[in-house]
């Protein structure tokens, strides 16, 4: 008798209960039918693929099967209280068998480990079986973030974030969160933001989450660190003036008191002569 795909809501959920009738009773959120149930790893890092039985009987065999290029590729067998691997030219001295073979670890994964595994059982005379679609996405690399000002005011700091990663692996994602004083605010996702702030939002900072299904790295930076220009420049600019003034006041003055001599001087002369 074979018993169709059963899953559970999580790798290391519960994914079904073989009970005393031998029928699957599914529990959880996972999904029904023969979808395997989703796992993504990282490339050269370590995932378990543990489903989580409850069973009436022992288990008298599990087979691990890798499904490549349209071939069913028996990977191991767990039998007599023994892993035994059948195929060595498939993940050579990578896999691992634990929990009564219920269980398999896959090391130093690559990208072309992604594919469908499925543990076939056989508790008590039958045979049951549970996959997984296998998915291995490259490590997110550390973001960075670009700052363009733009026109500045008196008490606006304007200016663009644009946040991007040194390398652009596949199904990577942006998103942006400004954090100031224990309040998180969600931007629209994209690489890109356009912000303005008066001064008393200066001492929060802006986050740049990237992500794909395994992984995900952030960057952050505060609008403190470059919006104080904005008040600095004015209160510069303003300084300057004032010691320019106070430097040309004398001879400003001086310069007054000599025309002023002169116009009586000139005026004196005019008279005598009349």
């Amino acid at each position: 008798m074979f018993l169709p795909l059963i899953h559970g809501d999580s790798v290391t959920g519960v994914a079904g209960v073989f009970d005393s009738d031998r029928n699957v009773t599914k529990r959880g959120g996972g999904g029904g039918g023969d979808v395997p149930l989703p796992v993504t790893g990282r490339v050269g890092e370590t995932v378990t693929l543990t489903p989580r039985l409850t069973l009436t009987h022992p288990i008298d065999r599990v087979t691990w099967i890798f499904h490549f290029n349209g071939k069913i590729i028996i990977l191991a067998e767990f039998r007599d209280q023994n892993f035994i691997r059948v195929n060595n030219n498939y993940f050579p001295n990578r896999l691992e068998g634990s929990n009564s073979g219920t269980a398999l670890l896959i090391r130093e994964l690559r990208m072309e480990d992604s594919g469908i595994f499925t543990a076939r059982f056989l508790v008590n005379g039958e045979r049951r079986e549970i996959s997984y679609i296998l998915t291995i996405f490259d490590p997110v690399p550390t973001p960075d973030i670009k700052m363009e000002m733009e026109q500045i005011s008196p008490d606006w700091c304007n200016f663009t974030l644009h946040c991007s990663a040194p390398t652009n692996p596949s199904a990577l994602s942006y998103s942006w969160m400004y954090r100031h004083k224990g309040r998180y605010q969600p931007y629209p996702n994209g690489t890109t933001i356009r912000v303005s702030l008066q001064p008393e939002s200066w001492d929060g900072e802006y986050l740049c989450l990237v992500q794909n299904p395994a992984d995900q790295k952030n960057v952050s930076i505060a609008p403190r660190e470059f919006c104080p220009h904005t008040r600095l420049t004015k209160a510069t600019t303003d300084k300057s003036c004032g010691m320019k003034l106070y430097m040309y006041l004398p001879i400003l003055t001086a310069l007054s008191v000599s025309v002023a001599a002169l116009i009586i001087v000139t005026r004196t002369k005019g008279e005598e002569q009349n």
